[in-house]
């Protein structure tokens, strides 16, 4: 018993070493693809610049924020752990895979925000619709994460029984406002893009507000 406990410690602890090498190397990639400026005088390499808050650099920030999200979800999450099993660690790696695919969902949309200036606006909602599926993957795995945990009795001793719930319950909630934001980018996929700053608050928010309902 004791060496199956040991065993399934050092399981986890490699799980959480390789997730944050892959969300790490992720993040690093999003820089890769950034634009240098270009001009000929400082004045000109300033209006690169300008030009490219609106398509390469605004889809960096979004995505450094969405992918610092859910690094501080995962850590969270896996601080509240303390084995894992086969389960976990494939529903793991399904959300690693979403992660994975951030940094060129990132340049698809990009290149729909660099879209957004020309003639065919109404064209470019595919890179909003793509770039919410990978949230809708993440927010999945992460949820079926929990409920593993919860099922297996994977999460550490005088874990509150209420963890479980609000961990999930503030998934949804993003998960929500990545869903609705795929049919607001068939009619405006700049309103889209902007709709998932609020995804940061309403993820944080929601689980203290149902924590609240349930005490009073």
């Amino acid at each position: 018993m004791i060496r199956q406990n040991v065993e399934a410690g050092l399981n986890l602890e490699r799980t959480v070493f390789f997730s944050d090498a892959v969300i790490a190397i992720a993040m690093t990639l999003l820089a890769t693809e950034l634009p240098l400026p270009e001009g000929d005088t400082p004045e000109a390499v300033w209006r690169s610049f300008l030009s490219n808050l609106g398509g390469e650099y605004r889809a960096f920030l979004v995505s450094f924020a969405v992918i610092s999200l859910f690094w501080y979800q995962h850590h969270r999450s896996f601080e509240r752990i303390a084995h894992a099993n086969t389960t976990l660690i494939v529903w793991n790696l399904v959300g690693l895979a979403a992660i994975v695919l951030i940094p060129f969902a990132t340049r698809v949309l990009s290149a729909e925000a660099v879209g957004l200036h020309g003639e065919q606006e109404n064209d470019y909602y595919l890179g909003s619709i793509f770039y919410s599926s990978i949230m809708l993957l993440w927010g999945a795995s992460y949820i079926l994460m929990v409920i593993t945990a919860r099922k297996h009795g994977l999460f550490r001793e005088g874990t509150p029984a209420s963890t479980p719930g609000n961990m999930i319950f503030g998934a949804c909630s993003a998960l929500a406002m990545f869903a609705v934001s795929i049919p607001i980018a068939l009619v405006n996929p700049s309103a889209a893009t902007l709709s998932w700053l609020l995804i940061p608050v309403v993820s944080t928010v929601a689980p203290r507000v149902r924590s609240r309902l349930f005490l009073g």
